[in-house]
């Protein structure tokens, strides 16, 4: 992933978190967090775990945990999301 591709997700993400019902701004935060982590990390075999993930979005006062779970992991494992404007 390039510096670019990595900006043009975390402008995304922050539009989204803006634009959306909680549910779906609770992924795109987590989506957010976890870009960062695997830009900054890049390496596979060192991915948090579930348990992790769910400690975090804890942590960060999250509405709805299980959304930013699912938008950490997919931004950890470098997915792209589908279903952007």
């Amino acid at each position: 992933m390039t510096y670019a591709e990595f900006e043009s997700l975390i402008l995304l993400s922050d539009r989204m978190i803006a634009s959306c019902v909680p549910r779906k701004s609770e992924y795109w935060r987590g989506y957010n967090s976890g870009i960062k982590f695997h830009f900054q990390n890049g390496q596979q075999e060192s991915l948090p775990d579930q348990d992790f993930i769910v400690e975090i979005a804890r942590r960060n006062g999250s509405r709805d945990v299980h959304a930013y779970a699912r938008g950490y992991s997919d931004g950890c494992n470098g997915l792209i999301p589908e279903d952007t404007p």
